[in-house]
């Protein structure tokens, strides 16, 4: 199986041999051997960028070159360049330079143009033994269903990145907000939750507990059904607290760059949570388990 880096350096590669034609997340994916889903969130690690954000800031840096740099007809430019039609062109334009085609024709150069895009580079903090030992651990459970009350926020990565949730958790531990859940069965688990990634990378993050089934949603607060779902479970590396991100972020990473690749399953879209129970509350030793939904990679999905 090709190491997953290689592979998105493929589809960028099959992704700028065709920016003037019809491309789809579907088409790329496919044309990496990669289910839908599982690309759409692997693509997004790697880059930084959805798919088709991506193709779409590509597609534009090369109207913007185009425009300053040739004599073609805006429309021939738009054509050229993957949209379907003037006005598509003109709206994409406008959003991402703050000008119209015609006047960026009168620039001397470019505004600015979003390069080809380069995997990145793994993250550094705590790659040691000791993850190999956790990777051998990583486990695959069928997770019942279950219902979560809680607090959420909309949000989505960029550049690879997200400050409003580790804001968003700030304020919920300052606001002390777990008290105000009601109807919990387990008090002393709780979960972050990312929900299924959209096309646009936004998704929803919620912090909540599970609950029974007949207790009311207050509010201010939300209800989330987790399906019954497989998953594969990861424990972070024990660590002390001023580690404790730092061993959440490589775990992630591990995940993606060097379990993924070699263990025969898939990324699906349903939930991911972590799980926060008793063993963070220390000050030394502190972990958590990171569930990702899976399913065996397909035939036809072969990596």
């Amino acid at each position: 199986m090709n190491n997953n880096s290689t592979v998105i350096q493929q589809s960028i590669e099959y992704i700028e041999e065709r920016l003037g034609e019809d491309l789809t997340l579907k088409e790329v994916a496919q044309a990496v051997h990669y289910s839908e889903y599982h690309f759409h969130r692997t693509f997004l690690y790697w880059v930084g960028d959805t798919v088709t954000s991506y193709i779409r800031k590509r597609r534009l840096s090369k109207a913007a070159e185009a425009l300053v740099y040739s004599d073609l007809k805006i429309v021939d430019v738009a054509l050229q360049c993957g949209f379907g039609s003037h006005e598509s062109f003109t709206r994409s334009f406008r959003k991402m330079y703050g000008m119209m085609p015609s006047a960026c024709r009168k620039l001397d150069h470019p505004p600015f143009l979003v390069p080809i895009a380069q995997p990145k580079e793994v993250f550094a903090g705590l790659q040691n033994d000791e993850w190999r030992v956790y990777q051998m651990d990583a486990r695959i459970e069928q997770f019942r269903a279950m219902r979560v009350i809680g607090y959420s926020i909309t949000t989505a990565a960029s550049e690879g990145n997200n400050t409003e949730i580790p804001a968003f958790w700030q304020n919920y531990m300052k606001e002390q907000l777990a008290y105000k859940i009601p109807g919990k069965l387990r008090p002393d688990v709780e979960l972050g939750i990312c929900s299924s990634l959209n096309t646009d990378g936004s998704f929803q993050y919620t912090i909540g507990f599970e609950v029974d089934r007949s207790t009311p949603v207050p509010d201010g607060m939300i209800e989330l059904e987790i399906p019954e779902t497989t998953y594969a479970i990861f424990t972070t590396p024990p660590t002390g607290q001023s580690d404790f991100v730092a061993s959440i972020q490589s775990t992630w990473d591990n995940i993606y760059t060097n379990w993924f690749p070699t263990s025969g399953y898939e990324q699906i879209a349903a939930p991911d949570f972590e799980w926060y129970d008793k063993r963070c509350w220390p000050q030394e030793d502190k972990q958590i388990d990171i569930y990702i939904p899976v399913q065996p990679v397909s035939v036809k999905a072969q990596r």
